[in-house]
């Protein structure tokens, strides 16, 4: 028995259909790499939005065991109050600015935010990336009688970051 031949409009099909399957496989790999750089930035977001959090926290903890009070109410003590504003005039795109408050507890920890000792020197792979006095806002509002309202925000910026991220924390300091 002699074998068939193929017809010749039928040679080299199945060399295509091995070229279009290698090319979809390769899209779906670049496609899983994609995907894989984006869960990276993701990450990368969130560990420095749980440090900023952690650092918020530190600050007003700072704050409420610092802070002097009013011997004879037991108030917050007004004057030391409205000395741990920082930066309190807001412009956009996380830029803030006025005046910088002279506040130890303050200064400290904007050392820290910033990744510094207490001498101002910069500490491998601490503090938050791109962060500057400008990126760091404190308002005090106490214009109610009795309610001592904080409200800290922390901008930083990664090196691959198009945009700063911020995040914010209002606390009530008594």
């Amino acid at each position: 028995m002699k074998p068939m031949a193929l017809p010749t409009s039928q040679r080299g099909v199945f060399l295509i259909e091995v070229l279009i399957s290698i090319v979809i496989f390769a899209i779906g790999i670049l496609a899983m790499i994609s995907m894989q750089a984006v869960s990276v930035a993701a990450q990368n977001d969130s560990q420095f939005r749980a440090e900023a959090e952690h650092l918020i926290d530190q600050l007003t903890s700072q704050m409420r065991v610092g802070i002097a009070h009013d011997s004879t109410t037991g108030n917050v003590d007004a004057t030391e109050f409205a000395g741990l504003a920082h930066q309190p005039t807001t412009a956009a795109n996380c830029s803030y600015s006025g005046s910088a408050s002279s506040n130890a507890i303050v200064t400290d920890w904007i050392k820290t935010v910033r990744g510094q000792d207490s001498s101002g020197t910069a500490i491998a792979g601490k503090g938050l990336p791109g962060v500057t006095n400008s990126r760091i806002q404190i308002l005090a509002n106490n214009s109610v009688t009795g309610i001592n309202q904080v409200r800290v925000t922390i901008c930083w910026q990664g090196a691959n970051d198009k945009t700063a991220h911020s995040h914010s924390v209002v606390a009530y300091i008594d």
